[in-house]
């Protein structure tokens, strides 16, 4: 069963998602089995998506609002986040052991940490400045619901019947950096040593499906 989110401000809770997907990439880069790698990868997928979902609900309209320059500022973050999920589609169609793979692993972090400067370096100290302690927090917690939502429908994980699993959510932390479960849906439909690459829509595209409930 996932906990409710409790209540955090909203600026230390979208940091510690930077930190963790961070973490991610480092331990993506201290492994050489290609299957581990797939495995962080996924990982580093889901943990993104569940943050780009929170932000375009609640945190960029914020941002429209609250910064001077607001739309501006907001729609570069979004386009480095969807740039960050062009990228996961590649990866996804590709072997962990194509060496083009490590070079697309590069691009995304390269990406990502651009997308992670822009919010701490510009966002995070306007959203401090032009917002109350209580807005923060209120919008913390908004965000930390976005994240940990459970639609009622099977977590999609990799390689099974169109990429989904059965069973509740899993891998990531929630609101605040608390624990949830274990690792994401990993190569499930893979061998241990990445291939058998699955042929299903990308796995950004189906955590997106997934959190956005029955239609």
């Amino acid at each position: 069963m996932t906990a409710m989110p409790q209540q955090h401000d909203v600026v230390d809770l979208l940091t510690a998602d930077h930190r963790e997907v961070q973490d991610l990439f480092e331990g993506y880069r201290a492994s050489a089995d290609p299957g581990q790698r797939r495995l962080l990868v996924d990982r580093i997928t889901v943990e993104l998506v569940r943050h780009s979902v929170a932000e375009e609900q609640y945190l960029y309209p914020t941002v429209r609002k609250a910064l001077p320059n607001g739309d501006e500022v907001a729609e570069r973050e979004i386009e480095e986040l969807l740039e960050a999920e062009r990228i996961l589609g590649d990866l996804e169609r590709l072997d962990p052991a194509d060496r083009r793979f490590d070079s697309l692993v590069r691009d995304l972090f390269d990406v990502v940490s651009m997308h992670i400067r822009g919010e701490e370096d510009v966002i995070f100290p306007e959203l401090r400045e032009r917002l109350t302690a209580e807005e923060r927090l209120a919008l913390g917690l908004r965000v930390g619901e976005a994240k940990t939502a459970t639609p009622t429908r099977p977590y999609p994980g990799r390689g099974q019947g169109g990429g989904e699993t059965g069973g509740g959510e899993q891998g990531g932390t929630g609101a605040g950096g608390e624990e949830r479960g274990g690792e994401t849906g990993g190569a499930s439909g893979e061998g241990a040593s990445g291939e058998g690459v699955s042929k299903a829509r990308p796995l950004a595209e189906r955590v997106r499906d997934w959190l956005a409930g029955p239609s």
